[in-house]
């Protein structure tokens, strides 16, 4: 099998030559730290590693509303600007730390009435020339092409009102939040289908959506069911019908928002935080026979750098995972620069060997 086939057969739970091994993220510090320990300067840690290539294609038409971005304020630590959502963000220029937003871009009904019409679809919004760069060197590669819009109810609690206004307003007017997800529900497939039309091929849809915390979703799973799942449903149905796989990564404890992924036709959840309670174990047994399990090796052991505590990870929940098919490895959130470079060696070297690799 190719590194696409055996992504691809993983995701539709079927059983695979071996264990398909993907990484989607290295942070810039563990990169950094790395090349001091050996790793080559400039080398791409997927293909240095021999890990099975995703390639996401982010923003390939413009999700936002357009608004004019505008630089509020700079130091020798940050930047806060305004976005093209409209809201204020403060980022760090010498950490990976998520964005801080300081203020939502839409606060009412009346601010997303003057935002709607931007979400009008059209061609002139395929405007992303590096986009469509990286998917031309991925096509030509042969990688497997996931397309990544935003999710719906991302773009309500994250992308433009964030999350304690947006959170809020959800529990306060749910109309205004409804309406919201299902016009943003059909910008993007209508989106997607005009990508379609212009010859894009994605195998997938992959919405990165932290739609959960420690202890659970950050709404209820019935204000979920009631405002967002009818719109993943219609997703899915659409994902299914252009023969694309519907792939959702959510950070946080995921045990109530599997069933509702389930129903909504999706094919995948990455990256099962352990820290968050997550176990692949328990998951196998509960939904592995209905959706693919990406992830689960607990960043926080491999980080210890204790060769027999990453060993004892790797053997508890590999073999069961991947035993019949809908597993793929994958670190539990992204490879942070705790680790050495010679312990992240030694876990993709216990993997293969519990996956099934024949030169492990």
């Amino acid at each position: 099998m190719t590194s696409r086939e055996r992504i691809l057969a993983a995701l539709d739970r079927r059983t695979v030559d071996q264990l398909p091994m993907c990484e989607t993220q290295f942070w810039p510090e563990t990169l950094e730290r790395w090349r001091c320990e050996g790793f080559p300067p400039g080398a791409d840690p997927v293909e240095f590693f021999g890990l099975d290539p995703i390639a996401c294609v982010n923003d390939l038409f413009d999700p936002s509303f357009q608004l004019p971005e505008r630089l509020i304020e700079e130091t020798d630590e940050y930047r806060v600007d305004l976005d093209r959502y409209g809201k204020t963000v403060k980022s760090w220029k010498h950490s990976n730390h998520t964005p801080s937003i300081l203020a939502p871009g839409i606060r009412d009904a009346e601010d997303w009435l003057r935002c709607k019409s931007a979400l009008t679809p059209g061609d002139a919004k395929f405007n992303n020339p590096a986009a469509e760069s990286q998917y031309a060197e991925a096509r030509a590669a042969g990688q497997l092409l996931a397309i990544t819009p935003a999710e719906p109810m991302w773009f309500v609690l994250y992308l433009t009102m964030g999350f304690e206004h947006g959170l809020r307003t959800l529990a306060r007017h749910a109309d205004l939040v409804a309406d919201m997800v299902a016009t943003y529900t059909d910008y993007i497939l209508e989106m997607t289908r005009r990508a379609i039309e212009r010859g894009y091929c994605f195998d997938a849809l992959w919405f990165w959506s932290d739609l959960c915390y420690r202890n659970g979703m950050l709404f209820s799973p019935a204000a979920a069911r009631r405002l967002v799942l009818p719109h993943w449903r219609r997703i899915g149905a659409f994902c299914g019908e252009h023969g694309m796989r519907f792939m959702f990564h959510c950070d946080g404890d995921v045990h109530e928002l599997i069933p509702l992924l389930i129903e909504a036709g999706c094919d995948a959840i990455h990256p099962l935080e352990a820290r968050a309670g997550n176990d692949v174990r328990d998951y196998k047994a509960r939904f592995g026979d209905r959706i693919c399990l990406i992830g689960n090796i607990n960043a926080d052991v491999v980080a210890t750098n204790d060769v027999r505590q990453i060993e004892r990870e790797v053997a508890a929940k590999v073999p069961l995972a991947s035993a019949g098919g809908g597993y793929i490895y994958h670190i539990d959130h992204s490879v942070p620069p705790t680790v050495s470079l010679a312990s992240y060696r030694h876990l993709l070297e216990c993997v293969r060997r519990a996956g099934g690799h024949a030169h492990a």
